[in-house]
Order: C-alpha cells, then structure tokens, then sequence
C-alpha cells in the first residue's frame, strides 16, 4: 500500500489528444467492425466489406483533410509521444489514399485468385493504422509499436494465396528478416536512450543540443542501429534481399499496397528522426546515408535490367527509387526535405498504378507477372497498355511526369547543398534505368510473334479502370499542373515539423 501510495497520480489522454488522433481512431474502430462483419456477412458477399472499408477510408480521409487546417499551430498529442502536424497528415493522407484504391482492385482480383476471405480488408486497415502511427510518432516507443503493427499485419497478407508455396516462402523470408530488422531496430533505441535519457524526439534533439553526446561512440553506434532498422523497411540496399521475393510471392494486390504505403509511412519517420532529431550530428551520419543511396541506386538498377518477372523488376525500381528519396536526407536541407516528400507523393501514384496493372490483369489462378505476357497488350487493352506506358516513363524520370520533377527536386537539393557527386550518381542510375523501363513499354506495343497465343487478359472491371486512372492523371498532374500546389504542401509539411521540434 505504501509502494502504491508513493506512485505517481495516472495520467490520463485529454479531449484533445482524442481529436487530434481521430483518423488513427476511425481507423481502428473500422478494423473492430470488419472483424465482427465478416462473421455475418456469407462468403458470398464479401464485397461488402471492401464497401466498408471504402467508408472507413473515407471517413478518415475527410478527418484528416481538416486536421490539415486545424494544424496550422502543431503539438504534441498523448504526452509528447504522437505528433499533430502537417508533416505526419501528409503522410496519413497518401496512405489512406493508397489503402482506398487498394481495395477498390482487389474484391476482382481475390475473386480470380480464390484468395477472397474477410479478413483481408481488416488487416488493410490494421497495417494502415500501424503506418499512420509511424508517420505521426514522436516518441522512439511509438515508432516501435507503429513498425511492429504494420508489419505484422503485413506478414499475414503476404502468405495470403495459403495454398501456394510461393507466397508462404515470402511470408516466412519477411517474417524472419522483418524479425532481425525490428531488433536491431530496438536495440539501436535503447542505446539511444541510454544515452540521452529519453525516448520522446524533441527531448532527444533538446539532449543532443546541450551536451556533447552527439559525438559519444555508443550513441553513434545507436543512430546506426536505428537508421539499419528504417533501411529494411524503406527497402534500401544493403537491407533489400527480401523484396522481390516478398514482391513476386505475395498476391499483388497486397504487393501494391506494401511497396507505396509501407515507405510512406517509414521515410516519414527516418525523416523525422534524422533531419530533424539527430541534425546536430549529421556530419557524422550523411556519409553513411548517402553511401547507402548510391549502392541503393546503382543495385537497384543494374539488378532490374537482367528481370524477366514484371514483378520483380518493379521490386529492383523500388529499390532504386529510395535511393533517390534518401538523397534528400543526406543533404540536410529545407529542400532536400521538400524534394523528399514530394518524391513519396509522386512515387505512390506511380508505382501504385504500375502494380495496379498487374492486378487488374491477372487471370485466373494466375499474376501476370512474365514480360512476355504484356507482349501486344496495346491492341487488346490500349487503355491500360497506355497507364503502364505513364507510370513507367515517370518511374524512368521523363518530363513532364511527377517522376521527373521528384527527381529534379532531390538532385537540386544535392547540388545546392554541395553533393553534386551525389546528384551525378542519381542522374548516371536514372540513364540506365531507362533501358529496362523502355523495354517493357515497348513489349506491350509489340504485337505478338508469329504462332505465339496471345496472353488471355480479363476484362477491366469499373473499378480497376478508374483507379488506373486515378494513378494516371495523379502521376500527370503531379507533374504539371499540381506541381507548385503539392511542393507547397510538402512546404508546409516540412514547416511544421520544425516548428514543432523548435
């Protein structure tokens, strides 16, 4: 009785932390619904559910489009653990939007594989919460737990097809390796918590500020830890052996949905750890951020030309593409901010529209996953031959698509702060990533060899043609007309977090 009496009063969330973390809420409270959905809804009508997950999607989608104007003065939600600006709604809402056209595509294309069970709009929902906990955390533990939830969700949807080996080999290869990742994860954490005595980000930068840690060895060794552990996630070599085997065995609607969502959320947070948490110490970390870039860029290219898989050639790209985003942490800049997070915007329309259409594509019992199978795909379905040809020409740089622009604004950022060795690199990759993404283009304008069977396309459902055209005209407009519209709001974005750091 006297140990209870000498505790500390309990704390307890105010309204305000409540409506601060309302999309996070929405989103939960829908992954509650779905489960106890699915136990009355037949096996029958389960496109009913993906309705309810729409309306749940939407439902937080609209909470956060306010939240951005209600946070134009950011703070701290839940005890300095959760953050409430716009650099984490910016990332809240491409995610959400990701989760959204995600299950639009996928009641057809689960269908098609006999893959079509309740619980797979829930766990969509649940690795979207973990994502947008991720994004917002301001707390080392928040990051952990955010990490942990989307990646479990993850691992589940990635065995999904349970019937066949290779998506349980991709299950198990991202259960094991995500298991190393999350502990080196932690154990970097507790280093630098050891260290600094904190685990909230502001109280860590503050530490930093005043002391002479920044320059203590185990501290050090910590940031290295932590930054291995955000590496695995965003997908950046050396830490990328498990992509395209996770990419190409896990059914590819869940494919989709990971490759954009999971380095939103994780980018969003390594951003804020190290160009703003850690910036006292960048000049003992950039080398090590921007060596992993380049071999990122380089590998990431170099593996993608010898592809015959469509899937794992988009596998290598994503690799290559965090090299271009990490360029934008590497140079510790406003810009270089900037350039990041409208890379991750430009990113998510294209690279979700590239795996939209193998979805919408794939056959029965079968992903269209073969180079051979897009041969003469223009003069069956020219609408979507015409998409793939967008989203791979952005993800190859091309003007005037939202690739090119992602890409001047980080190469612009390296040359402003002085890497230009590290832009060249970006743009001498970018080169020979045109060889393999004009290839495919060229495939499906070929019309197929003498005596050759053209692949058996399904039709293009409703929904899989308006989210093909979603992600066109996003990757479009993005580069064009919205181009100052999105750089202002990852200004904006980028304004917040500082001056809620500050």
């Amino acid at each position: 009785m006297h140990l209870l009496a000498a505790l500390p009063p309990l704390k307890t969330p105010s309204g305000s932390d409540l409506v601060g973390l309302l999309p996070e809420l929405i989103m939960a409270g829908g992954f509650v619904l779905l489960l106890l959905a699915d136990l009355v809804v037949p096996a029958t009508r389960r496109g009913v559910l993906a309705f309810l997950t729409l309306l749940v999607l939407a439902a937080a989608l609209g909470e956060t489009v306010w939240a951005w104007f209600d946070a134009g003065n950011p703070r701290t939600l839940y005890f300095d653990s959760m953050s409430y600006d716009r650099f984490a709604l910016f990332a809240d809402g491409i995610i959400i939007a990701v989760a959204a056209l995600t299950t639009m595509i996928s009641p057809g294309y689960l269908n098609r594989r006999g893959i079509h069970f309740g619980e797979y709009y829930a766990l969509i929902l649940g690795a979207s919460v973990g994502m947008m906990f991720l994004a917002g955390a301001d707390s080392l533990m928040v990051i952990f737990l955010g990490i942990e939830l989307l990646s479990i969700s993850l691992y589940i949807l990635s065995g999904f097809a349970r019937t066949e080996e290779r998506s349980q080999e991709a299950a198990m290869k991202y259960l094991l390796l995500g298991g190393f990742a999350s502990g080196i994860l932690l154990y970097g954490m507790v280093l630098i918590y050891g260290e600094t005595g904190h685990t909230q980000l502001p109280e860590i930068a503050a530490a930093l500020h005043s002391s002479s840690r920044v320059v203590d060895p185990l501290f050090l060794v910590g940031v290295g830890l932590l930054f291995v552990g955000f590496a695995f996630k965003v997908s950046a070599a050396p830490f990328h052996f498990w992509t395209p085997d996770v990419y190409q065995g896990a059914p590819t609607s869940v494919t989709t949905f990971m490759s954009v969502a999971t380095k939103v959320a994780a980018f969003t947070a390594l951003i804020r750890c190290f160009s703003y948490t850690f910036s006292d110490s960048y000049d003992k970390w950039n080398g090590i951020v921007a060596f992993v870039a380049i071999i990122s860029m380089v590998g990431g290219n170099i593996a993608a030309i010898t592809q015959t898989s469509v899937k794992r050639m988009l596998a290598y790209s994503s690799i290559a593409q965090a090299g271009y985003i990490l360029i934008g942490v590497a140079v510790q800049s406003n810009l270089g901010t900037i350039g990041s997070l409208y890379y991750l915007a430009a990113y998510a329309a294209t690279q979700l529209g590239a795996f939209a259409v193998i979805t919408v594509m794939a056959g029965r019992g079968e992903d269209l996953d073969s180079y051979d199978g897009l041969r003469g795909l223009a003069f069956r379905r020219p609408y979507v031959a015409a998409s793939m040809a967008i989203f791979l020409l952005s993800l190859g740089g091309f003007p005037p698509t939202a690739g090119f622009f992602g890409k001047f604004f980080v190469f612009s950022a390296a040359i402003q702060g002085g890497s230009t060795s590290l832009a060249l690199w970006g743009i001498f990759t970018s080169v020979i990533s045109v060889y393999y993404y004009l290839r495919v283009a060229l495939l499906m304008y070929s019309r197929p060899r003498e005596g050759e069977a053209a692949y058996d396309w399904p039709r293009t459902s409703f929904a899989g043609g308006g989210v093909l055209l979603a992600s066109a005209v996003g990757t479009i407009l993005l580069g064009t007309a919205l181009i100052f519209s999105i750089y202002s709001v990852a200004t904006s974005a980028q304004q917040s977090v500082l001056t809620a750091l500050h």
